[in-house]
C-alpha cells in the first residue's frame, strides 16, 4: 500500500513540475536574445566552405554544381528547422535562354527553398523576403551571397518571435542566381500564377562589404510604398542610403512580375566577388548585424500594419 501511495506521489510531483515549467520556462527565457552575429558567422562559415556543415563531411568550396546546390538545399532546410521553422521545397524547370536549345538540352532545372511564418491575426496578405544560395563556379560566395542568406535566416528567426503580425512572412532562398536568375524568376510566377495578395518583396545580395565602414546601403528600384519605412528605419539606425534604379539581382525578377520591390545591397561592391577571395574571412559581421537590423525593423512596422 506504501509502495503504491509513494508512486502517487511521484506521479503527482511530476504532473506539478512539468505545470510549473509550461508557466514559468517562457517567463525565464522572454528576455534572452537572439545572438545575431554568432549566428550569422556560423552560418557563413559552413555555407562558404570555412569549415565543413556541422554532422557531415561535406565542405561547399563553391554552390555551383547540381550536387553542390542539393548539399546547400539541404544544409538551409535543416538551418530553418532549427531555428524554429518549417522548411519547403520549390521544385522548377525552365526554359533555356534560347528556345533552340530546348531541342538538344534538357530544361534547366533547381529548387528554391521557402518557409510561411503565419500571421498572428487573419489575413491574406503576405511579405517576401529573399535571397539567392547559389555561387558563382571557383567561388565559395561568402559575400556573394552566404550574407544575402545569412541576413535572411537573422530577419526570419526574429519576426516569428514577433508577438503581433498582421501579415504573412514568406521567406525564400534561391537557386540559380548566377544562371540569369532562373529560381527566382520561378518563384515570382510561382506566387503570381497563386493569386497570392503580395504586399511586397524584399531582396538582399552581397551585403557583406563595407571599405569605408559607414555602414551605407543601396536600395534599389524600391517602390513608393516601401521607402519612407527604409527612410525611418535607416534613420533610426544612422545608415545612410543610396538609391539606384534597374534590377541587377533577384529583384529584376519580381520588378519584370510587377509586384513593388526594393534590392538591398551593399553600397559599396566587394572587390572578391566571383573569386576564390570570397571566403568568410572577408565579410564585415558588424556590418552585416548593422543592414540585418535595417530590414528587421523595417519588416516589423509591415508586421504591425
Amino acid at each position: 500500500m506504501n509502495q503504491v501511495k509513494n508512486t502517487n506521489r511521484l506521479r503527482f510531483a511530476r504532473i506539478v513540475i512539468f505545470m510549473l515549467s509550461m508557466i514559468f520556462l517562457p517567463l525565464l527565457t522572454q528576455g534572452q536574445s537572439f545572438d545575431i552575429t554568432s549566428f550569422q558567422r556560423q552560418f557563413i562559415a559552413q555555407f562558404a566552405g570555412d569549415r565543413p556543415i556541422e554532422g557531415t563531411i561535406n565542405v561547399l568550396k563553391q554552390r555551383s554544381t547540381s550536387v553542390e546546390r542539393k548539399i546547400a538545399e539541404n544544409f538551409l532546410c535543416s538551418t530553418l528547422n532549427s531555428i524554429g521553422l518549417p522548411s519547403n521545397r520549390h521544385e522548377y524547370k525552365m526554359p533555356n535562354s534560347f528556345f533552340l536549345l530546348d531541342l538538344f538540352f534538357s530544361p534547366m532545372q533547381g529548387t528554391n527553398v521557402y518557409t510561411i511564418i503565419p500571421a498572428t491575426e487573419p489575413t491574406e496578405e503576405y511579405v517576401v523576403i529573399g535571397a539567392h544560395y547559389d555561387s558563382e563556379p571557383g567561388s565559395p560566395g561568402a559575400g556573394d551571397n552566404a550574407s544575402g542568406v545569412a541576413l535572411t535566416l537573422a530577419v526570419a528567426k526574429q519576426i516569428s518571435e514577433l508577438t503581433v503580425r498582421k501579415k504573412k512572412f514568406v521567406i525564400v532562398f534561391f537557386d540559380q542566381e548566377e544562371d540569369d536568375e532562373l529560381g527566382s524568376k520561378a518563384f515570382a510566377k510561382k506566387l503570381k500564377d497563386s493569386g497570392m495578395n503580395i504586399h511586397s518583396v524584399h531582396i538582399t545580395d552581397i551585403i557583406g562589404w563595407d571599405a569605408n565602414q559607414d555602414l551605407g546601403v543601396e536600395l534599389q528600384s524600391i517602390s513608393s510604398r516601401l521607402a519612407p519605412l527604409y527612410q525611418q528605419a535607416a534613420d533610426d539606425l544612422n545608415i545612410p542610403l543610396k538609391l539606384s534604379q534597374g534590377g541587377s539581382s533577384d529583384n529584376k525578377s519580381f520588378l519584370n512580375a510587377g509586384f513593388e520591390t526594393v534590392g538591398v545591397f551593399s553600397d559599396e561592391m566587394t572587390p572578391h566577388i566571383h573569386k576564390p577571395s570570397d571566403q568568410c574571412e572577408t565579410v564585415d559581421f558588424g556590418y552585416l548585424a548593422s543592414s540585418t537590423a535595417l530590414i528587421f525593423n523595417v519588416l516589423k512596422a509591415l508586421a504591425q500594419q
